[in-house]
């Protein structure tokens, strides 16, 4: 990543839905993030819809962004509060008040260019550890997503355990960032 370049955040909406599609049907993307057990892997633009609006429209304890770069979608990110999911939950086991992210760069051309750390390190600023109170984020790719666990380990994540997580169909690499001093 350049020094030039600027990561901002946009809430999502529905212009955003194709591109979502294709993100979530591109074979980079596909294997580590779905819409969830049921429909996991190339999920048609009705199931996309179907699935982000709730979220889009404030219906839902996730917050959906698109990530951008100069203005340019190039990924999804959102950030939930653990304890509003009480299943998940349960199968972290940590504090309801910690906060979670989950995100993707959709867009080829961006992947292994060391966008990860920067983007997840803007998003925790602004979005989860300015919130009052909060003190530790989550994230928790596949166990054999290397290409996450090595970002997220560059911006700081730290493992803490392996969880099957029956909603999503598998085990999750539960990793932990806490708020600095």
């Amino acid at each position: 990543m350049s020094s030039n370049e600027q990561i901002t955040f946009e809430p999502l909406t529905a212009d955003d839905f194709p591109l979502m599609h294709a993100w979530l049907n591109n074979p980079e993307v596909s294997p580590w993030y779905g819409l969830g057990m049921d429909n996991r892997t190339n999920p048609t633009i009705e199931a996309v819809v179907e699935h982000y609006t709730p979220r889009m429209r404030g219906e839902s304890p996730t917050y959906p962004f698109t990530i951008r770069l100069d203005g340019r979608p190039i990924g999804y990110i959102q950030c939930y509060r653990i304890g509003d999911w009480s299943e998940y939950a349960r199968d972290v086991d940590v504090d309801d008040d910690a906060w979670a992210i989950d995100l993707y760069i959709g867009e080829d051309e961006f992947r292994d260019r060391g966008l990860g750390a920067p983007i997840l390190q803007r998003f925790i600023d602004e979005q989860i550890f300015s919130r009052p109170g909060v003190t530790v984020c989550l994230i928790s790719p596949k166990p054999d997503n290397t290409r996450a666990v090595r970002a997220y380990e560059k911006a700081g994540f730290r493992y803490v355990k392996t969880v099957y997580v029956p909603q999503e169909g598998g085990h999750e690499y539960v990793m932990r960032l806490d708020r600095p001093d």
